[in-house]
Protein backbone atom coordinates (compact mmCIF):
# COMPACT_ATOMS: atom_id res chain seq x y z
CA UNK A 1 0.00 0.00 0.00
CA UNK A 2 1.34 3.51 -1.20
CA UNK A 3 0.09 6.32 0.91
CA UNK A 4 0.34 9.75 0.04
CA UNK A 5 0.06 12.46 2.58
CA UNK A 6 -0.58 15.90 2.78
CA UNK A 7 -1.38 18.32 5.72
CA UNK A 8 -1.68 22.19 6.63
CA UNK A 9 -2.81 23.24 3.59
CA UNK A 10 -4.35 26.35 5.05
CA UNK A 11 -6.89 27.83 2.20
CA UNK A 12 -3.67 27.63 -0.58
CA UNK A 13 -5.40 26.62 -3.71
CA UNK A 14 -2.25 27.30 -5.77
CA UNK A 15 0.11 24.81 -3.38
CA UNK A 16 -2.81 22.39 -3.05
CA UNK A 17 -3.52 21.76 -7.25
CA UNK A 18 0.13 21.25 -7.58
CA UNK A 19 0.57 18.58 -4.63
CA UNK A 20 -2.61 16.67 -5.92
CA UNK A 21 -0.91 17.00 -9.43
CA UNK A 22 2.14 15.50 -8.57
CA UNK A 23 0.42 12.61 -6.48
CA UNK A 24 -1.91 11.79 -8.68
CA UNK A 25 1.35 11.31 -11.39
CA UNK A 26 3.11 9.13 -8.61
CA UNK A 27 -0.53 6.81 -8.73
CA UNK A 28 -0.57 6.64 -5.01
CA UNK A 29 -3.21 3.75 -3.13
CA UNK A 30 -4.38 6.16 -0.60
CA UNK A 31 -4.42 9.54 -0.13
CA UNK A 32 -4.47 10.71 3.42
CA UNK A 33 -5.08 14.56 4.05
CA UNK A 34 -4.01 14.95 8.23
CA UNK A 35 -5.91 18.98 8.43
CA UNK A 36 -5.96 22.13 8.43
CA UNK A 37 -7.62 22.96 5.03
CA UNK A 38 -8.62 26.37 6.24
CA UNK A 39 -7.21 29.36 8.29
CA UNK A 40 -4.51 32.12 6.64
CA UNK A 41 -5.14 31.62 2.87
CA UNK A 42 -7.87 32.99 0.37
CA UNK A 43 -9.39 29.79 -0.88
CA UNK A 44 -11.13 27.94 2.12
CA UNK A 45 -14.03 26.79 -0.14
CA UNK A 46 -11.95 25.67 -3.47
CA UNK A 47 -9.58 23.87 -1.32
CA UNK A 48 -12.16 21.83 1.11
CA UNK A 49 -14.02 21.31 -2.10
CA UNK A 50 -10.56 19.66 -4.00
CA UNK A 51 -9.39 18.17 -1.09
CA UNK A 52 -12.79 16.24 -0.24
CA UNK A 53 -12.79 15.02 -3.90
CA UNK A 54 -8.88 13.88 -3.88
CA UNK A 55 -8.71 12.49 -0.79
CA UNK A 56 -9.63 8.56 1.03
CA UNK A 57 -9.56 10.33 4.32
CA UNK A 58 -9.69 13.60 6.12
CA UNK A 59 -8.57 14.58 9.41
CA UNK A 60 -9.81 17.53 11.56
CA UNK A 61 -7.06 20.21 12.42
CA UNK A 62 -7.44 22.98 15.00
CA UNK A 63 -8.11 25.75 12.34
CA UNK A 64 -10.75 23.50 10.63
CA UNK A 65 -12.36 23.54 14.07
CA UNK A 66 -12.34 27.11 14.90
CA UNK A 67 -13.40 27.73 11.26
CA UNK A 68 -16.69 26.48 12.63
CA UNK A 69 -17.00 26.84 16.45
CA UNK A 70 -15.24 23.79 17.98
CA UNK A 71 -12.03 25.07 19.32
CA UNK A 72 -11.17 28.38 21.65
CA UNK A 73 -9.66 30.58 19.46
CA UNK A 74 -9.02 33.09 22.20
CA UNK A 75 -5.10 31.76 22.29
CA UNK A 76 -4.64 32.63 18.36
CA UNK A 77 -2.33 35.26 17.41
CA UNK A 78 -3.75 38.07 15.71
CA UNK A 79 -3.01 37.39 12.37
CA UNK A 80 -4.44 33.47 12.96
CA UNK A 81 -7.08 35.31 15.05
CA UNK A 82 -8.50 37.49 12.16
CA UNK A 83 -7.67 34.70 9.11
CA UNK A 84 -10.07 32.23 11.75
CA UNK A 85 -13.45 35.00 11.79
CA UNK A 86 -12.73 35.93 7.54
CA UNK A 87 -12.45 31.90 6.90
CA UNK A 88 -15.85 31.13 9.23
CA UNK A 89 -17.35 34.06 7.43
CA UNK A 90 -16.96 32.76 4.12
CA UNK A 91 -17.20 28.78 4.64
CA UNK A 92 -20.42 27.54 2.69
CA UNK A 93 -22.97 25.62 5.05
CA UNK A 94 -22.09 22.57 3.51
CA UNK A 95 -18.34 22.94 4.22
CA UNK A 96 -19.30 23.87 7.72
CA UNK A 97 -21.27 20.89 8.16
CA UNK A 98 -18.56 18.42 6.50
CA UNK A 99 -15.64 20.26 8.46
CA UNK A 100 -17.60 19.10 11.67
CA UNK A 101 -17.83 15.63 10.84
CA UNK A 102 -14.60 14.67 10.25
CA UNK A 103 -12.65 12.73 13.19
CA UNK A 104 -9.30 13.85 14.97
CA UNK A 105 -7.90 10.55 14.76
CA UNK A 106 -7.93 6.94 12.71
CA UNK A 107 -6.10 4.05 13.03
CA UNK A 108 -5.39 1.99 9.41
CA UNK A 109 -2.55 -0.83 8.75
CA UNK A 110 -0.77 -0.18 12.02
CA UNK A 111 -0.58 3.35 11.07
CA UNK A 112 -2.40 6.17 13.41
CA UNK A 113 -3.45 9.50 11.63
CA UNK A 114 -4.09 12.43 13.79
CA UNK A 115 -3.40 16.46 13.09
CA UNK A 116 -1.50 17.29 16.19
CA UNK A 117 -0.53 14.74 18.49
CA UNK A 118 -2.17 11.10 19.98
CA UNK A 119 -2.09 12.90 23.41
CA UNK A 120 -5.09 14.38 23.82
CA UNK A 121 -5.67 15.03 20.00
CA UNK A 122 -8.53 17.48 20.64
CA UNK A 123 -5.97 19.87 23.04
CA UNK A 124 -3.67 20.42 19.75
CA UNK A 125 -0.21 19.85 21.17
CA UNK A 126 2.53 20.55 19.25
CA UNK A 127 5.72 18.12 18.30
CA UNK A 128 8.43 20.24 18.05
CA UNK A 129 11.33 18.10 19.33
CA UNK A 130 12.46 14.49 19.75
CA UNK A 131 11.69 14.52 23.05
CA UNK A 132 8.08 15.76 22.10
CA UNK A 133 7.69 12.77 19.99
CA UNK A 134 8.78 10.41 22.71
CA UNK A 135 6.16 11.88 24.78
CA UNK A 136 3.11 11.69 22.54
CA UNK A 137 3.84 7.75 21.13
CA UNK A 138 3.46 6.76 24.72
CA UNK A 139 -0.42 7.45 23.84
CA UNK A 140 -0.01 6.21 20.40
CA UNK A 141 -2.26 3.67 19.27
CA UNK A 142 -0.45 2.37 16.43
CA UNK A 143 3.31 1.44 15.98
CA UNK A 144 3.36 4.37 13.26
CA UNK A 145 2.06 7.62 13.96
CA UNK A 146 1.91 10.32 10.97
CA UNK A 147 1.01 13.75 12.22
CA UNK A 148 0.74 17.70 10.53
CA UNK A 149 0.22 20.76 12.88
CA UNK A 150 3.93 22.39 13.16
CA UNK A 151 4.53 22.79 9.21
CA UNK A 152 7.71 20.97 9.77
CA UNK A 153 8.32 17.45 8.56
CA UNK A 154 10.64 15.22 10.63
CA UNK A 155 10.93 11.25 10.88
CA UNK A 156 11.76 10.39 14.61
CA UNK A 157 12.46 6.61 14.60
CA UNK A 158 11.93 6.10 18.45
CA UNK A 159 12.38 2.60 20.63
CA UNK A 160 8.22 2.67 21.27
CA UNK A 161 7.11 3.56 17.74
CA UNK A 162 7.60 6.16 14.52
CA UNK A 163 6.74 9.70 14.26
CA UNK A 164 5.99 11.44 11.14
CA UNK A 165 5.57 15.07 10.12
CA UNK A 166 4.53 15.23 6.83
CA UNK A 167 5.27 18.50 6.18
CA UNK A 168 2.78 21.59 5.16
CA UNK A 169 1.60 21.63 2.00
CA UNK A 170 0.72 25.54 1.80
CA UNK A 171 2.35 27.25 4.42
CA UNK A 172 6.12 25.70 5.28
CA UNK A 173 7.95 27.22 7.93
CA UNK A 174 11.37 25.11 7.39
CA UNK A 175 12.45 27.84 5.36
CA UNK A 176 11.72 25.66 2.18
CA UNK A 177 8.95 27.56 0.99
CA UNK A 178 7.84 24.78 -1.49
CA UNK A 179 4.70 22.60 -1.08
CA UNK A 180 5.55 19.93 0.80
CA UNK A 181 3.72 16.30 1.05
CA UNK A 182 4.82 12.84 2.38
CA UNK A 183 5.08 9.56 0.06
CA UNK A 184 5.07 6.02 2.31
CA UNK A 185 4.97 2.93 1.64
CA UNK A 186 3.13 0.40 3.66
CA UNK A 187 5.45 -2.73 2.94
CA UNK A 188 8.86 -1.13 2.53
CA UNK A 189 7.90 1.52 5.30
CA UNK A 190 10.00 3.95 3.27
CA UNK A 191 9.13 7.33 4.12
CA UNK A 192 10.07 10.48 1.09
CA UNK A 193 9.56 13.93 1.97
CA UNK A 194 8.40 15.26 -1.73
CA UNK A 195 8.33 19.19 -2.50
CA UNK A 196 6.46 21.06 -5.40
CA UNK A 197 6.95 24.12 -6.65
CA UNK A 198 3.70 26.43 -7.13
CA UNK A 199 2.95 30.29 -7.75
CA UNK A 200 3.31 31.52 -4.68
CA UNK A 201 3.27 34.95 -6.25
CA UNK A 202 -0.39 34.41 -7.03
CA UNK A 203 -1.06 32.58 -3.54
CA UNK A 204 -0.15 35.48 -2.15
CA UNK A 205 -1.78 38.15 -4.19
CA UNK A 206 -4.78 36.19 -3.17
CA UNK A 207 -4.39 36.81 -0.13
CA UNK A 208 -3.76 40.91 -0.03
CA UNK A 209 -6.71 40.70 -2.32
CA UNK A 210 -8.87 38.93 0.12
CA UNK A 211 -8.22 41.90 3.15
CA UNK A 212 -6.16 39.58 5.22
CA UNK A 213 -2.94 40.86 6.87
CA UNK A 214 -0.04 40.96 4.67
CA UNK A 215 2.40 39.41 6.67
CA UNK A 216 0.24 35.96 6.02
CA UNK A 217 0.74 36.74 2.01
CA UNK A 218 4.56 37.69 2.50
CA UNK A 219 5.41 34.64 4.78
CA UNK A 220 4.78 32.38 1.83
CA UNK A 221 7.75 33.37 -0.12
CA UNK A 222 10.43 32.51 2.81
CA UNK A 223 9.02 29.43 4.06
CA UNK A 224 8.72 30.67 7.57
Amino acid sequence: MRYAFFSDVHGNLHALEKVLADIRARGVDRVICLGDLVGYGAFPNEVIDTARDASDLVIAGNHDHAAVGLTDISFFNPYAHQAVLWTRSRLTGRNTRWLREQPLTVNENGLQFVHASPFQPEQWWYIFSETDARQAMEHATAPSVFVGHTHVPFDYQLRSGRMINVGSAGQPRDGDPRAAWTLFDGETRERKLIRVEYDISAAADAIRDAGLHPFLADRLAVGR
